[in-house]
């Protein structure tokens, strides 16, 4: 009787023990993989349109024990077509292509058996949110200067801005009609040199500024004179 009481003893503390070494193990394996963007249960409306029905989308994620040659794999599941598609990345972001108005979940595991929860979000993609450029200012000669009436041409300078940086072309409009008819179109630069010009007239101009999204403005018209 004596043996058996000892023997259970024994069982019992190995049985501790190893429950301890278990536990340090399943505690490494708990580590996770923290899911950044986009969010769960979320409208994406962010990214770069591709074409009228795709996106790009920049997914990111955080893992503190990250260090070099880490390797990532991002699953992502397309949930209206159950279409399932595996990226690598080494580091804590990758810029996916999508589809616009689909829905979708995502998962990043590592390659030492770390991951993520599973977090869901429809991407909607970007609006189109082209801006038109701002109308074209006069830079030389300014609107209302006399310039000398011995000049026989006019260098025309202007200004032009857009918010979106995707200016194309200028079309220019000049004449002694206060309101001047079509010069020249798709002027890549902002000036246009040596118009012939007269003495004793004034003349007018004004810019339409034109970008890659179809978007036009329209100066004021801009007058000087000559002499």
């Amino acid at each position: 009787m004596r043996k058996k009481i000892i023997f259970l003893i024994f069982i019992t503390f190995f049985g501790i023990s190893s429950c301890g070494v278990d536990s340090e193990v399943l505690e490494y394996q708990k580590s996770t993989i923290d899911l950044l963007y986009p969010e769960d249960n979320t409208e994406v409306t962010d990214g770069i349109i591709l074409t009228d029905s795709t996106n790009t989308l920049v997914f990111k994620w955080e893992f503190l024990d990250h260090s070099e040659n880490h390797l990532y794999f991002i699953e992502l599941v397309n949930l209206d077509n159950n279409i399932i598609e595996i990226y690598e990345s080494n580091n804590n972001e990758a810029t996916i292509p999508l589809q616009r108005n689909h829905n979708y979940s995502w998962q990043v595991t590592d390659s030492i058996h770390n991951s993520s929860l599973v977090w869901k979000f429809k991407n909607t993609g970007p609006w189109d949110t082209s801006i038109a450029p701002l109308p074209a200012t006069a830079i030389s000669p300014v609107s209302g200067a006399s310039i000398s009436q011995t000049s026989t041409t006019v260098n025309l300078i202007w200004k032009a801005e857009d918010e979106d940086n995707d200016i194309i072309g200028y079309d220019l409009y000049f004449g002694t009609a206060e309101d001047p008819e079509l010069l020249v179109s798709d002027i890549t630069t902002s000036k246009y040199d040596d118009l012939p010009v007269e003495a004793g007239k004034i003349y007018y101009w004004k810019i339409v500024t034109k970008d890659s999204s179809g978007n036009e403005s329209i100066s004021e018209v801009f007058n000087f004179s000559v002499g």
